[in-house]
């Protein structure tokens, strides 16, 4: 059975997971605006006659910088070499180039400069890093996140499951663009971020990462 295979059974739902590796960042497609109290622009993957409605990514063995389980906040590394890194980061680009040349559609008033917008973002990529949100899952419910580990799938429960220094893959829905909208006046702020749900982690000893 594929790791891939593993990720989308686990989860009990037969949904395509894409391999960072064969990812084309041009086949990624974001949708309209969708007008809620928290606005989404979604992202799917059309390739050729092919839509996936979600956007589901398997990445490569990555070593765990950091890790706050009170947060949730989960580092992973990235080389200044790494093609997952300059695949991510050129991802992290086109979607900020979209929401520069959609501006004005999705929030009518709206000119900001490119460099204004960059400021406003909330990267995922930055330093090296990927950043990335993983809460303990101190409750139980239908999509909890779970990792493989010593041999069989755990509910991320507790603090020590997933440690700094580890060697994992991560399953991660990239959901879409999301936007801060102003309380007073509702507006939209400038601020925006991908929103983003890991589905699985697989962790293994660093030996097995050659091979995987």
């Amino acid at each position: 059975m594929g790791l891939s295979t593993l990720f989308t059974y686990k989860q009990m739902w037969m949904e395509w997971t894409i391999p960072i590796q064969k990812l084309e960042v041009s086949k990624i497609q974001v949708g309209p605006l969708q007008k809620t109290m928290k606005p989404l622009t979604p992202l799917s993957y059309v390739d050729g006659p092919i839509m996936f409605q979600n956007l589901n990514i398997l990445l490569p063995p990555l070593i765990v910088k950091d890790y706050d389980s009170t947060t949730g906040r989960l580092l992973l590394n990235l080389s200044d070499a790494s093609p997952t890194g300059a695949k991510l980061m050129a991802l992290q680009e086109t979607l900020l180039g979209t929401v520069y040349n959609n501006q004005k559609v999705w929030f009518p008033g709206s000119h900001r400069s490119r460099e204004q917008l960059q400021l406003s973002f909330q990267p995922f990529v930055e330093n090296t890093c990927l950043h990335l949100y993983c809460p303990l899952q101190t409750q139980e419910k239908r999509h909890s996140i779970s990792i493989w580990k010593d041999g069989s799938w755990k509910r991320l429960a507790m603090a020590g499951l997933l440690q700094k220094g580890d060697s994992i893959r991560v399953a991660l829905r990239l959901q879409g663009i999301s936007y801060q909208i102003d309380a007073a006046t509702g507006l939209w702020t400038g601020r925006f971020r991908v929103q983003h749900k890991i589905n699985c982690l697989y962790c293994f000893k660093p030996s097995q990462t050659e091979s995987c």
